[in-house]
């Protein structure tokens, strides 16, 4: 997957399918199922930096994963 930035859009995000996965569990050599999704961002350089695009996909990351934080974050 590769989102293609279209003028008048400035960015762009492509998701995947979530997949389980198999992972390693912190240091120890215990394997488990993960649910893993793949995301893809694209932005004009012109107007966004690359550095806010990843502090925004990290932003998003933490929401989704903790759905409960992006409550408490809103007005």
């Amino acid at each position: 997957m590769s989102p293609v930035v279209l003028p008048p859009q400035v960015a762009i995000g492509a998701f995947g399918k979530i997949q389980r996965l198999p992972r390693f569990v912190g240091d120890t050599d215990e394997v488990e199922a993960a649910r893993i999704m793949p995301v893809s961002w694209g932005g004009d350089h012109r107007a966004v930096d690359g550095a806010t695009m990843a502090r925004f996909s990290n932003l998003w990351k933490k929401y989704i994963e903790s759905p409960l934080s992006m409550m408490f974050t809103m007005r």
